[in-house]
């Protein structure tokens, strides 16, 4: 069988190392192959943007050091053109979760989204059953978000109202707040609100990950 290339985002060293040393060392390594590796985003994008084939796209999303509006650019409309057919892993804080559920179930390219509490070997089960081209397991909603809704929420959580948006993309004010409307009946919400709180926390959990455990060493 064919390996899937992965491509791995952590900010943290240490739980990098950790994703690092589960994929190569145990038996996903059978099924997937790490081919690179980074720190941040922009980076994390640079090599999507060199490597000529991606499988699958690890991002690690930990409150204090991601920026919604780029996690949504690089998910929601650049990966999908790089690599059309890539799937893409979310694992974020517990607080987290359920917010990014709701706002990437409209992306056909988000395959998981996982607690980075989970256990090394749900982890494992989890990352295998995307060579499987499984059903995510959060759901989809009934139909995705097009690329002009994702343009729109995303300069509405950067702040910008929705007169200037139209103004920006030469709009009919009421066509925006029709895309608005759309993305956020599709995504299950009533209003940016859960959105916006998402991107305003900044918790720090000094508590050893599970794949800090690996490694045996304790991020401080």
């Amino acid at each position: 069988m064919r390996r899937k290339k992965v491509v791995l985002q952590c900010s943290c060293n240490f739980m990098r190392a950790g994703l690092e040393a589960l994929i190569k060392d145990t038996d996903l390594s059978v099924s997937l192959d790490i081919v690179d590796s980074s720190g941040d985003f922009s980076e994390c994008e640079d090599i999507l943007n060199i490597l000529p084939v991606v499988n699958l796209v690890i991002l690690t999303v930990c409150s204090r050091d991601y920026n919604l509006t780029s996690l949504l650019q690089l998910v929601g409309e650049r990966l999908p053109k790089m690599h059309p057919n890539s799937k893409v892993v979310l694992i974020g804080d517990m607080a987290d979760v359920n917010p990014l559920k709701c706002y990437f179930r409209g992306l056909r390219n988000v395959s998981i989204i996982l607690n980075k509490a989970i256990t090394l070997d749900e982890l494992s089960r989890e990352l295998l059953s995307t060579t499987e081209n499984k059903e995510p397991s959060f759901g989809k909603s009934s139909s995705m978000l097009t690329p002009r809704e994702l343009e729109v929420l995303r300069m509405l959580l950067e702040g910008d109202t929705a007169r200037k948006i139209a103004d920006d993309l030469k709009l009919n004010f009421r066509t925006v707040s029709h895309h608005k409307r759309a993305a956020l009946a599709k995504l299950g919400i009533r209003s940016l609100c859960p959105l916006v709180n998402l991107m305003g926390k900044r918790k720090y959990n000094k508590s050893a990950s599970p794949w800090e455990r690996v490694l045996g060493q304790v991020s401080l």
